[in-house]
């Protein structure tokens, strides 16, 4: 549907382009038309084509840029001041209605084409000067021109829409038998003055406009606003010289005002293909410096990057989290959004880890959308790599603290089974070898002794044989390897003092390092319960596997706080072992009603201590509210 919707569109748009095209020839013939039959000029084909060239270049060009952003406002109305335009080539027309109606359509041509230079590139009118002015060209056309209509018998010449000199056709539109003496006297030259007035305003305001203007405004801006200024230029010219200088020069700048219309649309083409060749040249210029640093770029160096390629004053500045109300530069300076004394654009863009950043640019750039596409991709990228350079450097972190941990476990534990094999096993057997000889002494001179001596020995060797195995246990239970994690549970279940339930049906069997790192976390749970649990009355132990291995051991003691737990070696080891494995192990508790400590582990993985992202994160806790 969308794709359909999109097509419609696109042919709407086309079928509308088409359309005006063959308006603008229609336009551009009636113009050669009437200026032939017209026939008042030395050369009356040369400047027919002129007038034609006069209308159907802005259209052209109009619609050249009838969709591109940011200068399709701009061009659709240039399409219009191209069709308005043509209007006043009826004034080339002998009929004296259609000649006073062309001359009449000059006048309003006017405010039109000073709306469209005050207006560009947007197309809009932003400041209040310009408002102005514009205004004030309405004004003076409806108070100063039209009314005239009605009351000369022939408009002033020479003129930029006909040829016609002393021959022009008579004001078709006069309603009094003679003109008045006060028009001459009185009207005209205020009007005269008035349009000097504006145009010298207009001349004022675009020369500030190009004079205020960044570098980078100023390759659209030039060729337009210095036409237009020419425009006005020759319009007070022509005023002046047509009552001061009457003939040659007062036709020169009446031509001058007609071409240097379509001068507009010249300059418009002449800024779009520049500012096209500047994107070509700056996207150069870019992938040249991507090419030539690292893949891994910093927010810096991408700063540095987009300003050398596309704007010298571009800034990135970036929100510090520790003040998200305040902006901070490269540099880790404070800086701010608005600068002093240059006109500025903004852009934020926001990361996927939630950071924003600012970049401040050449207004000239705020409606570019390939500089906006390219500025956004760039800064997201460099984003997305300082955060993830920032995960590997935890990742590292942890992982060498993770492995000093478990290094200084593995000692511990084998501090633990020296210990317990020279307190336990090694003393019983030590006692046993001592006894061994006693008997071997009372054998020749007491043999009952020493036959009740020996069946004495064979409870301390079964003692000595139960630790072992309670070591063994301890170690690494042999019914884990041979039967899986959910026998080795149960098995450790049979022997705990407090009422142990185990669901582990479904779960299969994993690899080594996956069982023993579960069934480990399991055991310390259970042993935690046990030993910190106050009032436990039963262990609940559950375990799923699908794409995870998830495990959960519940109790239903008194709980504890948060806080007082999340820096214990207990936690820490459990945490450490599931990590190693890509686990992630996190703890629920609420005071009064038990405690929770579950773990996921992925089973998408080979067992060398590469898993989720999740897993890299270490030790979740979750603390429920209390009830």
């Amino acid at each position: 549907m969308e794709a359909k919707a999109g097509r419609d569109t696109h042919s709407r748009r086309i079928g509308v382009m088409v359309a005006l095209a063959v308006a603008a020839a229609g336009a551009c013939a009636a113009a050669v038309g009437l200026t032939l039959s017209g026939n008042r000029s030395s050369n009356p084909a040369l400047e027919a084509e002129i007038r034609a060239a006069i209308i159907a270049v802005p259209i052209a060009v109009g619609l050249y840029a009838w969709n591109r952003d940011p200068w399709k406002r701009f061009a659709r109305l240039l399409v219009l001041a191209g069709f308005a335009w043509s209007l006043t080539a009826l004034a080339q027309s002998g009929n004296e209605v259609l000649y006073s109606a062309g001359r009449v359509f000059g006048w309003l041509v006017e405010p039109l084409l000073i709306f469209l230079v005050l207006a560009f590139p947007t197309g809009r009118l932003t400041a209040r000067p310009e408002r102005a002015l514009v205004a004030g060209s309405l004004l003076l056309v409806a108070l100063l021109y039209l009314p005239t209509m009605l009351l000369v018998d022939a408009y002033p010449t020479p003129s930029p829409w006909t040829s016609c000199g002393g021959d022009c056709p008579p004001n078709a539109f006069m309603v009094l038998g003679s003109e008045p003496g006060f028009v001459d006297a009185v009207i005209v030259p205020v009007r005269e003055i008035a349009t000097v007035l504006l145009f010298s305003g207009v001349v004022l305001a675009l020369a500030a406009r190009i004079r205020k203007g960044t570098p980078l405004m100023r390759i659209t801006l030039v060729p337009v606003l210095a036409v237009a200024i020419l425009h006005a230029l020759a319009m007070i010219g022509g005023i002046l010289a047509r009552r001061w200088f009457p003939g040659e020069p007062a036709e020169v700048l009446a031509w001058v005002i007609a071409l240097s219309f379509a001068g507009v649309a010249v300059g418009f083409m002449a800024g779009l293909s520049a500012w096209r060749l500047f994107e070509n040249r700056a996207l150069r210029r870019l992938a040249a410096g991507f090419a030539s640093h690292s893949p891994a770029l910093t927010l810096s160096e991408t700063a540095d990057l987009l300003s050398e390629s596309m704007d010298r004053s571009l800034e990135i500045l970036h929100r510090p989290r520790e003040a998200p109300d305040g902006w901070i530069d490269m540099q880790g300076m404070p800086s701010s959004l608005v600068s002093s004394g240059r006109a500025r654009c903004v852009t934020e863009i926001s990361g996927d880890d939630g950071r924003v950043v600012a970049v401040v640019h050449d207004p000239a750039l705020r409606d570019d959308p390939t500089f906006l596409d390219v500025a956004r991709a760039s800064v997201l990228k460099a984003l997305e790599l300082e955060r993830l350079s920032a995960e590997l450097r935890s990742s590292l972190r942890e992982l060498s603290e993770s492995r000093a941990r478990i290094m200084a476990g593995a000692d511990r534990e084998r501090q633990r089974i020296e210990r317990d094999l020279h307190d336990g096993a090694q003393q019983s057997l030590v006692a046993v070898r001592i006894r061994l000889e006693l008997a071997g002494e009372l054998l020749r001179e007491n043999p009952a002794g020493a036959e009740q001596l020996l069946r004495n020995l064979s409870g301390d060797v079964d003692d000595a044989l139960e630790q072992v195995r309670s070591l063994a246990r301890g170690v690494y239970p042999s019914l884990l390897s041979d039967r899986g994690l959910g026998e080795a549970l149960r098995a450790a279940a049979r022997r705990s003092p407090v009422p142990i339930t185990i669901d582990a049906g479904g779960i299969g069997r994993q690899s080594p390092m996956v069982e023993a790192a579960v069934y480990f976390c399991c055991m310390e749970a259970i042993q935690n319960a046990m030993k910190h649990a106050n009032g436990v009355g039963t262990i609940a132990v559950s375990l799923a596997a699908d794409r995870d291995l998830c495990f959960e051991v519940r109790d239903d003691g008194s709980g504890f706080e948060m806080d007082q737990v999340m820096s214990s070696a207990g936690l820490t080891n459990m945490s450490d072992r599931l990590a190693a494995v890509g686990g992630v192990l996190a703890i629920r508790t609420v005071p009064g009603t038990g405690t929770s400590v579950s773990g996921t582990v992925p089973l998408n993985i080979n067992g060398n201590g590469n898993g989720s992202r999740a897993a890299r994160d270490g030790l979740a806790y979750s603390v429920a509210p209390q009830v």
